[in-house]
Parts: structure tokens; sequence; C-alpha cells
């Protein structure tokens, strides 16, 4: 016994250095409606983060329903997460589409500290986590898809942000991950209203967004989150790319494909997703409104 607890000792001296070279964060999508279920979403949010201690909160778009009005900032963001701002957590924000049908209203959302857009833009990037064997533990970048549609031309992408993102992701070897996020998915399987007469059915991907992103992807992306679709849904790796779909902040949409070949999990139920970084895994879980973990992983870097 006494040769075990040497033994256990020596080996927490040489792990105690690292204990602390984890990032953790939340992220949630779809959230504001200021309705009974993105309460009782938040609620659960509040109750893990008092054991996980997120260092902030990803929103992955249509923050306030239904046109970004600044009048629902308190109501249905800063009133409903209250509790997870006191605790420390901070949120960073990318904007949906409900968040830009008035687009005036939309950049006020921007211009509000409290949904964490860096710099005051709608597009940015921010480190996270300690730095570790030369590089900073994680970077996470931020895109405004519904802008990257809107300001195409001819199915071309606005030059400006391309270059922004190559720019950004130019950098990419500076950090052990590199992690981005944006409403609408590029990689994600659904239902389709043409089989199904009745209720109300998923987004498909969009497939310009995947032509102009994915091949910048390439080799400098690890992890890429989007809303939109309201269910949780991860997609199988794609050239060594993880993609996560999470918009059940606050409502449900029907229509996520289950037994796709390319999907790893699906599941029409509110929720939110649970992260931890280390140097050499992501550890994930998508937890319901109830603290029930629905589906969970790990990614090895």
């Amino acid at each position: 016994m006494r040769t075990f607890r040497r033994l256990l000792g020596v080996l927490l001296l040489f792990l105690a250095p690292l204990l602390g070279q984890v990032l953790r964060f939340g992220a949630i999508g779809d959230s504001g409606t200021g309705e009974p279920p993105q309460m009782r979403v938040a609620e659960r949010m509040r109750i893990v983060n008092e054991e996980r201690h997120w260092g902030f909160v990803l929103m992955l778009g249509d923050n306030i329903y239904e046109r970004g009005d600044p009048a629902d900032f308190g109501p249905k963001f800063k009133d409903v997460y209250a509790a997870l701002m006191r605790s420390g957590a901070i949120f960073h924000a990318t904007l949906g589409n409900h968040d830009r049908k008035d687009r005036s209203k939309g950049m006020a959302q921007v211009g509000d500290p409290a949904f964490g857009y860096v710099g005051g833009q709608d597009e940015y990037e921010f480190a996270a986590g300690p730095v570790v064997n030369g590089k900073t533990l994680a970077r996470f970048i931020c895109l405004n898809s519904d802008a990257w549609k809107n300001e195409s031309r001819r199915g071309q992408p606005p030059l400006d942000r391309l270059a922004r993102l190559e720019a950004w992701l130019r950098q990419s070897d500076r950090f052990q991950w590199n992690l981005v996020f944006f409403h609408n998915p590029i990689q994600t399987f659904v239902v389709s209203k043409f089989w199904r007469w009745t209720g109300r059915w998923g987004h498909g991907p969009d497939k310009n967004l995947r032509g102009w992103l994915v091949p910048e992807f390439k080799g400098k992306v690890d992890v890429v989150l989007s809303g939109h679709n309201h269910f949780y849904q991860e997609i199988q790796p794609q050239d060594r790319i993880h993609y996560f779909v999470s918009g059940g902040g606050a409502k449900i949409r029907k229509g996520a494909k289950k037994h796709h070949p390319q999907v790893e999990f699906a599941a029409e139920v509110l929720h939110f997703m649970d992260f931890e970084l280390s140097e050499t895994q992501l550890k994930y879980a998508a937890v319901s409104e109830r603290g029930e973990i629905l589906h969970s992983g790990v990614v090895n870097k």
C-alpha cells in the first residue's frame, strides 16, 4: 500500500502542471425565444456550469427571435442567462438569419458587449486556453454565414470576407485546435418535405457555403459548430473535420436523419453542448434540458 501511495504521489507530482491545462466551454443554438423551453435549458446550463465552470458559451445564431429587436435583448437573452453571467461565464455569439431580419437591429446586437462580438465585429477570432508546447490551446473563428449568403454575387463568395478568413487560417499552425462557428450548417442530413407531407422538417446543408468554406478549412480546421436546424446532429468526420449541428436551445424541429451512413448521432431534443479541450483531446456532450447525456464522445488530436 505504501508503495502504491508513493507511486501515486509521484504521478500526481508530474500531472499537477497539466491539470489546469484544459479549457471548458458551452454552446447553444437557436435559443432566443424568451419562452419556457429556453428557460428550462438555461436552468440546466446553470446547474451543469456549477460543476464545469465554463470559460465562455458560444451562441450559434438566432439569438433573438424573430427579428433581432434590441427591445428583446433583456427578456430573450440577458435575463435568461443572468445566472451564468454572474458565475463568470461570458458569451460569444454569431448572427443567425432571424437576428438579421432587420439588418440595423442585427448590428445592434453586434454592438452590445453582452453578446461578446470581439471588437464589435460580426466576424472575429479569439484565442483561449493555456500555451502548451509553444502553441495556444485553441483559436475560435466566428463567421456571419447569413452575410456570406446575402453578399455573394453570381455564385461567388464575398471577397472581403473570404480574404479575411484566409488570413486567419494562415495562422492555424499557431494553435493546437482551430474551431469555427457560424449559423447555417454546411454538413447536415435531413428528411425532405417531399417525402413527408406533415410537420416541419429540417434545413438542408447550404451547398454554396460548403463549396466556399470546405476548401479553406481542409488541413486548417478541426471542428465546425452550427445551428439553424432545431435538433442535435453529429456528422462523421469529413476530411478530418468534425461537424456538429446544435440548434435545440429553445425549440425543436423534426427532420433529423438518424440513420444516414455519415450521421454519427442525431436527436430531436432540447439541448445544449458541453466541451472540454486539452492538448490531445476534445471531449464533448450534448445535454438535454433534464440533464440527460444524449450523446458524448472524444475527438483525438
